[in-house]
């Protein structure tokens, strides 16, 4: 063995004590890896740093952008109330229909999104049961895993295996090219889940679920239906319906004033030129109503979020008014709030201990009311300095835009459908179905950034260059050859079953991406030292490390519900050992089934 060949895999076997161990974060495992690779000449700057250049890495960083898209449009919430309609209050019915949905929520976007959506369904699940959430949780992150093995994108594990079987000069795995092996593999997961999940799984409260939850933040603003606006003589009610989430407070027609309930006045139908309505709703409901076309904001709470100019660079905050402030005691109009902070438009107040029914501007404002604030970005540094308020950061990240649900449909359901059909590569879809969510404004630049996992990225880019430099110095083919030689008495099911379930044990300890990379080459040296194909061998090792259940360390997911569901390291072991020796079982039949065992054709 050669003395690089060594320093691999010592290299090798401290990043996988570092990720057992977690004694350093998954981004520096890779960072360091990939450091050390270059400082001893293992490999070269241009093999080091290819992997942020790797297609598949790109990939991923598009399918992080557009699930952002899909939740920042609450496209996922027709399919929770949807869940909710169908089960009538029946607690089976509505467990399975949980997990189905995140299974296939699953298949399409990535696996943690999808489980930062679902938990608080879940936490609310548990609570009109009477379950603890701890019988949840588990169940829940176990079905994003096995709904991310049905397709493609449905986890970044599968785009690294297609890259490094084009890696091998084998073709690129197609969309939905394992999606029946897939789905066979999520039946009897669930089955599994049915049958022992309520045994095996502790009846156990977390913090997270005995607190209760916070008010909801409706804020009161006011909105301005000026001359020529297209909603004029359209009915509120139909407009109200349309946005969803407001609440309206009171009408101001020239000198009249009338107040809720509105709908039941009928003067306040219908909408009028030059009417004021006053309204209260969350963040993202005000956002979409003033989006819509034909409504504005009253001249004195300022004209920026009107302003085509500065659209891109819109953004939406929350003020809280400090001691001393100038602005106690005095209205938004009055203080000239709009003219001293660069153009910034303050169009709601939240007053957590008044029902304000008063107009916006005409509201004298006190010590720990929170302003609602359009400004432009390029302003968020002045107003973090001021000593007027308090800024209050991630308001943009929360609101959501009801409005451009369909059109984030839309796009992501082009994005597969091309994918499927082949008409393009994933990776140049996936770009374009970003350029869209963004050009579309169903995600701002800013947030369409901020939404890429860096810690992902450099943990795949740090373990694509170990990939390399275990290729360079033969230890893939090595390793491939042991395996063979061990098993090859035992026939090429052996070879399979040692591939799957080297990649099970493995993602249970460390990264699955790490798997993923590490097992693809070796796994296919491994069918031509046979003399097979390799599509089966290859499976084997997609499958095996997604199968990450038996502790919380390999899948993102699992670590994601250890603490909402107050769960222990013995909780995972419990369910998880049970579950990957099925499933190890059922991988047994079903990949030779569907990837017959051949032998390699001679050209």
């Amino acid at each position: 063995m050669t003395p690089d060949a060594i320093f691999v895999l010592l290299v090798m076997t401290g990043a996988f004590v570092a990720f057992v161990t977690e004694a350093l974060s998954v981004d520096l495992v890779g960072l360091a890896v990939l450091v050390a690779l270059l400082l001893k000449g293992v490999l070269t700057p241009e093999e080091a740093f290819a992997g942020f250049a790797s297609e598949a890495l790109l990939t991923i960083c598009g399918m992080f952008i557009l699930s952002a898209g899909l939740i920042r449009a609450g496209a996922l919430e027709h399919l929770t109330r949807f869940m909710f309609s169908v089960s009538r209050g029946r607690k089976k019915v509505l467990l399975l229909l949980l997990m189905l949905t995140v299974a296939v929520s699953s298949a399409f976007l990535n696996n943690t999104p999808v489980a930062v959506i679902f938990l608080p369904v879940v936490l609310s699940v548990a609570s009109s049961l009477k379950l603890a959430p701890s019988k949840l949780l588990i169940p829940m992150s176990y079905a994003s895993i096995m709904g991310g093995t049905c397709t493609l994108i449905g986890t970044s594990t599968n785009l690294l295996v297609s890259q490094s079987a084009m890696e091998a000069g084998l073709a690129p795995i197609s969309m939905f090219e394992f999606s029946i092996p897939g789905m066979i593999f999520a039946a009897v997961g669930f089955g599994v889940l049915a049958l022992l999940g309520n045994r095996l799984l502790p009846d156990r409260l977390s913090v997270s679920s005995t607190v209760q939850e916070g008010r909801i933040r409706e804020f009161v603003t006011e909105v301005y239906f000026p001359e020529g606006s297209s909603l004029i003589n359209r009915s509120y009610k139909e407009l109200l319906d349309k946005v969803g989430g407001i609440t309206p407070l009171m009408l101001v027609r020239g000198d009249d004033v009338i107040f809720a309930p509105l709908i039941a006045d009928p003067r306040a139908q219908f909408i009028r030129e030059g009417d004021v309505l006053l309204l209260k709703g969350d963040p993202g409901a005000i956002n979409a109503l003033l989006d819509k076309e034909g409504v504005t904001l009253p001249p004195e709470l300022g004209d920026l979020i009107q302003s085509q100019g500065a659209a891109k660079t819109v953004t939406m905050v929350e003020l809280v008014i400090n001691p001393n402030s100038p602005l106690i005691g005095r209205t938004i109009a009055g203080s000239g709030f709009s003219r001293r902070h660069d153009g910034a438009a303050a169009i709601a107040v939240l007053r957590h201990d008044e029902h304000l029914r008063k107009r916006v501007s005409q509201i004298r404002l006190r010590l720990g009311d929170t302003l609602l604030v359009v400004c432009d970005e390029k302003i968020l540094d002045t107003l973090r300095r001021s000593s007027e308020f308090i800024l209050l950061e991630g308001l943009e990240e929360q609101v959501v835009r009801r409005d451009k649900a369909p059109l984030a449909l839309g796009i992501m359901v082009g994005v597969v459908a091309l994918a499927a059909l082949n008409v393009l590569p994933i990776s140049t879809l996936a770009a374009a179905g970003v350029l869209l969510m963004i050009l579309m404004r169903v995600l701002p630049l800013r947030l369409a950034y901020n939404s890429i996992d860096m810690s992902i990225v450099m943990l795949i880019a740090g373990m694509l260059a170990l990939g390399a430099a275990l290729q360079k110095t033969g230890l893939i083919s090595d390793a491939a050859h042991s395996l063979t030689g061990a098993l090859e008495s035992y026939g090429p099911i052996a070879i399979l079953g040692g591939i799957y379930l080297l990649s099970a044990v493995l993602t249970c300890l460390v990264s699955n991406n790490a798997v993923a990379v590490l097992m693809t080459p070796l796994a296919i040296e491994s069918a031509h030292g046979l003399g097979f194909e390799p599509a089966p061998f290859l499976f084997a090792a997609l499958f095996g490390a997604s199968a990450s259940f038996a502790t919380p360390i390999g899948y993102q997911t699992n670590l994601f519900v250890y603490a909402p569901g107050g769960y222990r390291f013995t909780d995972y072991l419990r369910l998880g050992v049970p579950l990957n020796v099925i499933m190890f079982i059922v991988a047994m039949f079903v990949i030779p089934w569907y990837w017959p065992l051949r032998e390699l054709v001679a050209p």
